[in-house]
């Protein structure tokens, strides 16, 4: 017998709307740390983050009836999280910052001292990018994390923008160009540091 974890979002959708809540609650869990990441990244206060993840699977399931099965869940999920996250930046008049924007995992302790150096470089090279991508216009830093940090193929963007898809990949080769010229903009001495 299948458990509700192991059925597709599309089951888990259908039985929903047949009914069935824990099978939202399967949804809500198996997608709760992605928008919440996402909501952090624009809002940048974990408080907000949290309300934006509430306030996005409320409206997910208030719209779930609407949804279309076959279309991609997750897409639209965070398409409805990413305008949720804009609205609070806008009701308050935030600027958001990309300050400890890559996600950082516990390290083991270094054992060598090429473990160490390995260590160091991989820290400058993660704050020279989160300075990169700071200088970089919101919705190109935006669609840039969704491709490169959460995998996100260009169909799925463009779902969770709303935009055409040569739209997007216009956007991404902007974005991929302004990362590197910033990156040859770069102080000599930060980069031979390394």
């Amino acid at each position: 017998m299948q458990t509700l974890q192991t059925y597709t979002d599309d089951k888990l959708i259908e039985l929903t709307l047949a009914g069935e809540q824990r099978c939202y609650e399967v949804l809500v869990r198996r997608y709760t740390r992605l928008v919440f990441n996402i909501a952090f990244q624009i809002v940048k206060e974990e408080g907000a983050a949290a309300d934006v993840t509430q306030e996005t699977f409320l409206k997910a399931y208030k719209a779930l009836a609407r949804f279309r099965i076959g279309q991609k869940f997750k897409p639209w999920l965070l398409r409805i999280a990413t305008n949720s996250a804009l609205n609070v930046i806008r009701a308050s008049s935030q600027h958001t910052s990309l300050d400890d924007l890559l996600i950082e995992s516990p390290a083991d302790e270094p054992r060598s001292k090429e473990d160490i150096e390995s260590e160091v470089e991989s820290k400058m090279l993660q704050e020279e990018l989160s300075r990169v991508l700071a200088s970089l216009k919101p919705i190109h830093r935006h669609i840039f994390l969704l491709r490169y940090q959460y995998d996100l193929s260009y169909e799925e963007i463009s779902e969770v923008m709303n935009e055409p898809v040569s739209t997007i990949k216009s956007l991404l080769f902007r974005a991929r160009t302004a990362v590197r010229e910033r990156f040859k903009e770069m102080p000599e001495a930060s980069k031979t540091e390394r």
